[in-house]
Formats: structure tokens, C-alpha cells, sequence
């Protein structure tokens, strides 16, 4: 066991997301907002209950939401990845 503690080197914030790129790992992180992963977590609540609802137009709606919301954090990890001139931990 080592009492080596990794450091972690800030690529880029941007806006409530951070991508860092952690000691020892080939990829970066994205680094998320509390509140930002709270609002997240309860929009899929909030699907969850509209499905259990049977109320189908409303959860479509919060799914576009959720969609738009990750689509954002992915577009701006992979940005940050490829001006860092890393690659992804992905295929794309």
C-alpha cells in the first residue's frame, strides 16, 4: 500500500462541468456540479414517475431534457479531449 495520493491537473471549467485529467489515468474526468447532478437525478425521477403515470407526452418531453443535458456534457468532454489532444475512452 502507498501513501502516494494522485494529484489531478484541471483541463478546462466549463460552466457547471470541469474536466480534469486524474494522475495515473489515460483519460480525463468530468467533473460535475452537485447541484447540477441533483437537477439531473431528479429530472429522472421525474421520468420515472411520469412513465409510471402513463403520461407519455410529459416523459417524452423530460427525456428530451435529460438527452439535451447529457448530449451537452458529452460534446464538451469531448472538446476539451480533443484540444487536450487526447483521445476518448469510446468509439464515436
Amino acid at each position: 500500500m502507498t501513501d502516494h495520493t494522485p494529484s489531478a491537473t484541471l483541463l478546462a471549467v466549463l460552466g457547471n462541468y470541469s474536466v480534469v485529467q486524474v494522475e495515473g489515468r489515460r483519460y480525463p474526468a468530468l467533473a460535475v456540479q452537485g447541484d447540477t447532478l441533483k437537477v439531473l437525478q431528479e429530472a429522472v425521477e421525474g421520468l420515472a414517475a411520469e412513465l409510471d403515470a402513463g403520461d407519455v407526452e410529459d416523459a417524452k418531453f423530460s427525456l428530451a431534457e435529460i438527452q439535451e443535458q447529457i448530449a451537452s456534457m458529452l460534446s464538451a468532454y469531448e472538446a476539451v479531449s480533443r484540444d487536450a489532444g487526447l483521445g476518448l475512452p469510446y468509439v464515436r
